[in-house]
């Protein structure tokens, strides 16, 4: 069971861990995979150094509790991928975005894998 569990955690380390390298190597595609323009000058900067570093943390802090075995470094995970699915809903409420379910369900469904991993798979506080 955690074998299983530890492997289904780490495909999205891995994945938002490649995401936030590919921002660095290949802003382009990256922004076209978010449905978003490239932006030029400062805005680009912003686009790569932002999204680049969201992803890695991401993923880095995942993988970083899996090897730790550490229950503390699964908490900027969840919280970063809890305050953008609340984050893309109230863009949808207050702004006028569309609302991103296709984003926002894997958003809290990793969010919730988390949490259970983070009190299943720890074996140090």
């Amino acid at each position: 069971m955690k074998k299983l569990l530890t492997v289904i955690v780490a495909l999205p380390g891995l994945l938002f861990t490649i995401t936030g390298l590919r921002w660095l190597t290949d802003p382009a595609g990256s922004a076209a995979g978010f449905g978003m323009p490239v932006l030029e000058g400062v805005g680009l900067s912003t686009q790569i150094g932002d999204l680049s570093a969201f992803f890695l943390v991401l993923g880095l802090c995942i993988l970083i509790a899996l090897i730790t075995s550490r229950r503390v470094w699964y908490y900027p995970a969840i919280l970063l991928l809890s305050l953008t699915a609340i984050g893309r809903i109230l863009a949808w409420l207050l702004h006028d975005a569309t609302l991103a379910v296709q984003m926002i369900a894997p958003e809290v469904i990793i969010s919730i894998l988390l949490l259970i991993a983070s009190r299943i798979l720890p074996e140090k506080e």
